[in-house]
This record gives C-alpha cells, structure tokens and sequence, in this order.
C-alpha cells in the first residue's frame, strides 16, 4: 500500500533529522514497517551516493535487503536528493535499474520521487507517476525533528561537515605524543591485574566523562596520555561503555574524539571504535559509520559493529549486550584477587 501524497511530503521532509545531516546528491532509502497492531512505522534507511548508484545498482540493493529482508516490509520510498530535474526527471535509467534491483529481492511497493533539497516548499515528484507530486513541509517542525533535538542530536548541514569532526591535531604533535601513549598503554596493562589501580584508573576515566558533559575537554598532555592508554585498552574500555543515558554517551563520545585527534594508529584506531560504540548507542548510526572509517576493520568489536550496523539492528536490540559485558568487566577489574586458605 502506497504512501499518500501528504505522507510522502512528511517522510522526504523526515530524512535530515534521521540522518543527523542534510543529504546531497543522494539517494535515500527508507522501509515503512507494519507493527503488530496494524499500524505503520518508519524502519531501516539507507542513503547511497548517486555516482555509486550509477556503477552498481544490484550492490545497492542488495544493501538495503540485509537491513530489511527479516522485517514486515510494508512499503519503500526513495527520495533522490539533487540534481535539477526541473525539465526532467534525472537519473531515470539509474533509478529503475534500482526499482528492478529491489523487486528482485521481493521489495515491489517502491516509490522513489525526486526533489531538489530537502527544504519547506520544495516540490517532490515520483518517478513511477510523474502526476504524483507533493510540496515539503518545514523540515524542522516534522516529529523526527523534535525526536532528534530530544534525543540530543544536532542536524548538520552536511556529512562533511560530520565527517570533519574526524580531523587531527597537527601530525608533529601527534608523533610526539605517540611514544608517551604506548608506553602509558603498558601501564594500564599492569594496572588490569590490580584492583586498586584499576579503581583509580577507572576513577579517572568516569571523572572526565563527567567533566566533558560539562564542556570541559582535557588540555594537560598528561591526562590526555593517560586517558588515550585508558579508552584504548580493552578491560577499561570496556568497562566504561555502560553509561546511564544518551548525554553520558554523547560526553562520552566528545572525550575520546578528542583523544582520537591527538593519538596515532594503532591507538587512534581502537580509540575511534570506542566513538563508534558510543555514537551507535546513543542512536547515531551515521557518526558512527564515519567513525568506523577510521578503525581496523580486523578488530573484533569494530567488525562486530559494522555488522550491527550493516543489519540496522536498533541499539534498543543489544543495549543490554553491552550493559552486561561492560558490567561483568568493570567487575572483573574490580574485584579483590580470591586469597589461598590455608
């Protein structure tokens, strides 16, 4: 069953506040779900490149069916963001290639429509039915805009300008800093046998959280070595993945990020998994992927989180997978070595 009109408007008009930024040159892809009581709800989206699009329609496809071929699939809306089209439609080729590609994988409600940005009073039309058209409303007043600004999330203007939270400080600085934090990650090695120094380490790491939902990112080089060894270690890093809610991640997040920009691989790397973590639970799948952009595809957690991501399996869905293991490691590190009774 198709959308109405009026629908479509309000899902095009969704998608910034869904994407936490405001897609160019894209295709975006997006499930309606039937829910057990008959109603409808949003479900997986993707968003490709349309110069991807143009070279592998099949791949693309094949894409959205691992997020959805297990989910009560109602209908699907492409919305193709950019490009003119005002004599037009453009990429028509391009698009029914992915409409033939998609009904291959059982997916045949699908309506993909056109509009030139994603702004209040740009006109959509479908490319199915060129008479089918509809005007956007305001992208800000939409219910996933006031889902995202509860939720903490900011919208940007592009996902470049996301993409660009991931740059480094100066590489000289790096490099010097880079001896110090290998040698701290063997402190903190040694310190995972001991209980009291693992407190303390521990201690640390919680107190700069703290300090980074307030703002405050660490500046001393000392404590950003120390934090970098900390985060970058798996016992503690895992430790200190359980957190109370999304403005915990989110400082969280900003305080590894900003230990990722000061540290080198391989440290930087295992550092921009803890911000995919991060980012993922606190429902940001696209700061996440851009994080998983600079990670060791090899690590186990990256990879296990690619795959997560790749399923759009919700974060609700294995929240307490975390939880738990970042319990029983937080306890693990914690506990009074057992004393042999005579």
């Amino acid at each position: 069953m198709p959308l109405t009109p009026a629908d479509t408007s309000v899902v095009v008009a969704s998608i910034p506040a869904l994407l936490c930024f405001m897609p160019e040159d894209s295709l975006v892809l997006i499930a309606t779900l039937t829910k057990d009581t008959g109603s409808a709800s949003s479900g997986p989206l993707a968003r490709i490149d349309l110069a991807h699009l143009a070279h592998d329609p099949e791949g693309c496809a094949q894409h959205f069916n691992r997020q959805c071929a297990d989910l009560p699939v109602l209908c699907m809306t492409g919305v193709v963001v950019g490009t003119d089209g005002v004599d037009s439609l453009p990429l028509r080729a391009d698009i029914e290639a992915i409409i033939t590609a998609l009904a291959d994988h059982g997916f045949t409600d699908v309506d993909i429509v056109h509009v030139p940005d994603i702004a209040e009073g740009a006109r959509w039309r479908s490319y199915r039915n060129t008479n089918r058209t509809g005007v956007l409303p305001d992208p800000a007043a939409t219910a996933a805009a006031a889902a995202a600004v509860t939720a903490g999330h900011s919208i940007a203007d592009s996902r470049a300008t996301l993409a660009a939270r991931f740059t480094p400080v100066p590489e000289p600085l790096r490099a010097r800093l880079h001896p110090r934090i290998a040698h701290a990650t063997e402190s903190a090695a040694i310190d995972e046998s001991w209980h009291l120094a693992a407190h303390v380490r521990l201690d640390r790491a919680d107190a700069a959280i703290r300090a980074a939902g307030h703002g405050q990112l660490p500046t001393d080089e000392a404590d950003i070595i120390d934090l970098a060894a900390t985060f970058a270690m798996p016992a503690f890093r895992d430790a200190l993945l359980a957190l109370p809610d999304h403005a915990a991640r989110l400082a969280a997040e900003n305080l590894v990020l900003h230990l990722w920009r000061h540290s080198c691989d391989p440290i930087a790397g295992q550092l921009a998994t803890v911000v995919a973590v991060y980012s993922y639970l606190r429902g940001d799948g696209t700061v996440a992927r851009i994080a998983l952009e600079h990670t060791d595809p090899e690590q186990p957690l990256a990879s296990l989180l690619s795959t997560v991501l790749a399923h759009a399996i919700a974060p609700s869905k294995v929240h307490h997978v975390f939880q738990n293991a970042s319990d029983d490691a937080r306890r693990t590190l914690l506990s009074e070595p057992a004393t042999d009774q005579a």
